[in-house]
C-alpha cells in the first residue's frame, strides 16, 4: 500500500524559534535560535570544504571551526549576526567579522558552548563522544 500523505508539503511543521541562556562575557544572556533547513546545512558545508589532489586522489576536507561558525550565524536569530547596524556597533563590516570580534570578548568555553547549542538545534545531538562509542560497539 503506497500511502505518501505523511510526506506531503502541508504535513511538514513550521520550527519555532528556540529560546536558551548562555553565558557569554561573563553574563547570562537570553538568545534566540531557529534551526536551518537542509539546503543551506548543504550550502555552509560547500562553503567551508577544501578540495585538494594528492597523488590524482581528490581530497575533501572540511574546516570544522569555518563550519559551526558559519552554523552559529544562519541559527542566531537573536541577536541577528546579519544585521548592519550590530556590526556597525563593534566596528566590523559582515557576520563572521562579527562573530569573530564577539568571540575574541568571550570564554573558550562560552563560545562552545554557543556552537554545541547552536548543532544541537539543527539536530546534531550526539557529542563526538557519543558518535565514537557507538562506532566501537
Amino acid at each position: 500500500m503506497n500511502n505518501f500523505e505523511d510526506f506531503l508539503m502541508d504535513s511538514f511543521e513550521e520550527v519555532e524559534e528556540i529560546e536558551r541562556e548562555i553565558t557569554m562575557g561573563g553574563k547570562k544572556r537570553k538568545m534566540k535560535f531557529k534551526p536551518i533547513g537542509a539546503t543551506l546545512g548543504d550550502e555552509i558545508r560547500k562553503k567551508c570544504r577544501k578540495i585538494t589532489f594528492v597523488k590524482g586522489q581528490k581530497m575533501i576536507e572540511t574546516d570544522q571551526d569555518k563550519f559551526i561558525a558559519n552554523q552559529i550565524i544562519e541559527t542566531t536569530t537573536y541577536p541577528d549576526l546579519k544585521n548592519a547596524e550590530f556590526q556597525q556597533v563593534w566596528g566590523v563590516m559582515g557576520a563572521e567579522e562579527l562573530l569573530k570580534a564577539m568571540k575574541s570578548k568571550m570564554r573558550d568555553g562560552d563560545y562552545m558552548e554557543w556552537g554545541n547549542i547552536a548543532s544541537e538545534i539543527n539536530g546534531y545531538d550526539k557529542g563526538m563522544q557519543e558518535l565514537i562509542e557507538e562506532a566501537k560497539n
